[in-house]
């Protein structure tokens, strides 16, 4: 029996059937070398599967057909973003160079309000002030947040679960609730931190009563600093790195301090580079602490541009100085996530 008679027969209904020893392409095939129970080769298949050329042509005109629903879908979602996302930083733009009170006519006086803002009294505070916010945010995320995650990924397995999300639970609190909480914590005398503080025969000073330590304060505000996205960010990126670099280091006997430094924080460049913008902005951003707790004081302890933004814009009916400022911070903003994400490009 020929070897193609012997397929035909092995190929038989209610038959499964595949190769024991896979024929070289140009040696003849006996009976001797099917076994029952094995497939056959995919040039002896009688099952054609299509020209890849063709299943492309077919899923691109798939895809060129559906391609007006998709639009007619995403339509609505697209025109609100735009009204309501968009619009509104635009015309925070363009208001900028406009002098409106929220009921006249605005009226154009060019780069007037940007200058005058650049020569207030408050300016310079304010610089130092957000610069000062701004740096402690990072220093706190990278330092605070990024250890956690290097101890819960390195947890067994069930304890680091557990931890995982006690640790992501805060997260769903709202804000003002974290607010006002710290606002008890740090009262002066009579907050849970200064009787501790006394209990210990420690000074028991007045965190936001104190030009030189209500910024301080501030800062002090969701101690230690873990349940935030940054948290998750980094565990994220801890979880998925080779597995094959680590059982190396491990191997060649690298201890834990130098690991961390020779091969996880290389390796999550591209994370410490968006925890830093989102640290950056969100410290810029965030002045709702600083108005409830001090509302720029003492003094101009705590000014920052974004509360400057809101109070001449809300309180003074100066909108077109608000949105002045705002332009600025935006500028700003701009500039920190450019230099930031070229200073932190992944290194090959």
């Amino acid at each position: 029996m020929s070897h193609i008679e012997a397929w035909s027969f092995i190929r038989a209904p209610g038959c499964q059937c595949r190769w024991a020893n896979p024929p070289m392409s140009a040696a003849p095939t006996t009976f001797a070398d099917l076994t029952i129970g094995n497939r056959p080769p995919e040039s002896l298949s009688s099952e054609s599967t299509p020209p890849r050329p063709f299943a492309r042509r077919r899923l691109r005109r798939a895809i060129r057909q559906a391609r007006p629903v998709m639009v007619i879908l995403l339509l609505p979602s697209l025109l609100l973003i735009g009204i309501f996302s968009y619009y509104p930083a635009v015309r925070s733009l363009i208001g900028g160079f406009y002098q409106w009170n929220g009921f006249s006519a605005p009226v154009y006086v060019g780069f007037s309000q940007f200058s005058q803002y650049f020569h207030s009294a408050t300016f310079s505070p304010e610089m130092r002030n957000v610069g000062f916010l701004v740096g402690g945010s990072i220093a706190i995320t990278l330092i605070a947040q990024f250890t956690a995650a290097e101890v819960v990924v390195h947890l067994p397995r069930r304890l680091g679960t557990i931890a995982k999300y006690l640790l992501v639970l805060p997260i769903v609190l709202p804000p003002i609730v974290l607010i006002e909480v710290w606002a008890y914590l740090l009262l002066p005398g009579t907050g849970l931190i200064d009787r501790i503080a006394g209990g210990l025969g420690l000074p028991q000073p007045t965190w936001l009563s104190d030009p030189h330590l209500a910024l301080v304060g501030v800062l002090l505000i969701g101690f230690p600093w873990i349940s935030n996205l940054g948290f998750l960010i980094f565990l994220g990126g801890l979880q998925n790195l080779p597995k094959e670099v680590l059982e190396a280091s491990q191997v060649d006997g690298i201890r834990t301090l130098r690991r961390i430094f020779a091969i996880d924080v290389p390796l999550l460049f591209p994370q410490f580079r968006i925890v830093v913008v989102l640290s950056g902005i969100y410290a810029v951003q965030n002045f709702i602490p600083i108005l409830l707790l001090t509302n720029g004081g003492p003094g101009n302890a705590t000014m920052v541009p974004g509360l400057d933004m809101y109070q001449s814009a809300f309180q003074s009916s100066e909108y077109g100085y608000g949105m002045a400022i705002g332009s600025l911070l935006f500028i700003g903003m701009l500039i920190f996530t450019i230099i930031v994400m070229r200073a932190l490009r992944p290194r090959t």
